[in-house]
């Protein structure tokens, strides 16, 4: 038993909490990544229906995903510039989601002009259906900056860990 504890507090073994996080990121990042390069290709094959600024929101969340990714690489080999990286990404993260949020008004607006002239229409109905997508859409971003506030915290929790 005391071989156990001896191994496990040498200075080069990675916490299992960090170790935790890294693969919850890795997991995260992977999916954000992929999602974002899936609405990068849907945006391009839909370019007449899609605004103007979803492929920037698509490209700013690719970055995002991109930095958190490598910077929990990082903090997995248990370097210190990782933790930096992870915040810088989170906080571009939050930034993307806020614009994504603000923007669509606008988006919606310009989608739904679209179909207008179509049999069937009912403004009011496609104003209450873009509200309550509103809604949903902040309801996301607030859990996701909870999410990513979350994470730094954890991480910076573990950045005693962390070496240069």
């Amino acid at each position: 038993m005391t071989e156990v504890l001896d191994e496990n507090s040498g200075n080069n073994q990675r916490p299992s909490f960090l170790t935790v996080l890294c693969i919850l990121t890795f997991i995260g990042s992977g999916l954000g990544i992929l999602g974002g390069l899936m609405g990068l290709v849907g945006s391009s094959a839909l370019g007449m229906f899609s605004p103007q600024g979803t492929m920037i929101v698509q490209i700013i969340g690719l970055a995002a995903a991109g930095l958190c990714l490598y910077g929990a690489i990082q903090m997995w080999g248990l370097k210190k510039q990782g933790f930096m990286l992870y915040v810088v990404g989170a906080m571009i993260s939050i930034l993307g989601s806020i614009i994504a949020a603000v923007t669509f008004k606008s988006t919606m607006s310009s989608i739904s002009s679209s179909f207008e002239n179509l049999d069937g229409y009912n403004e009011a109905g496609a104003e209450a259906a873009n509200s309550l997508l509103s809604a949903g859409l902040w309801m996301g971003v607030v859990i996701g900056i909870v999410i990513n506030l979350a994470f730094v915290l954890m991480y910076n929790a573990n950045k005693k860990h962390l070496v240069n």
